[in-house]
């Protein structure tokens, strides 16, 4: 696995695992074809010197503190990158694309 896709991976696995995102947003077929990222994947990484830039487009469930929230993933993000591939994380941009409602069952 290339050191992008493992980057991918582990920022898909960190901001999946809080309960109050419910997915990433997944760009529209004109987006997926002019992404940096993972086409569609709501997830884009640009490199500014050696330092990262993460830009996450997510979905959130609705009745969240929204604030707070991307600040938890802001910070565990900058800790697990570091931690997992040594590279330092000078930003990391979240969009809040929208609010989906929790089903329960």
């Amino acid at each position: 696995m290339n050191d992008e896709a493992r980057l991918f991976d582990i920022i898909e696995k960190q901001v999946l695992s809080f309960d109050d995102v419910s997915r990433f947003d997944e760009a529209s077929l004109t987006e997926k074809m002019l992404s940096a990222g993972r086409a569609g994947s709501g997830i884009r990484i640009s490199d500014d010197d050696d330092d990262l830039i993460i830009t996450l487009d997510i979905i959130v469930y609705y009745g969240v503190n929204i604030p707070q929230l991307c600040y938890d993933i802001q910070v565990r993000l900058r800790r697990e990158i570091t931690a997992a591939a040594g590279i330092d994380v000078k930003a990391v941009n979240i969009n809040v694309e929208g609010i989906d409602e929790r089903i329960t069952i």
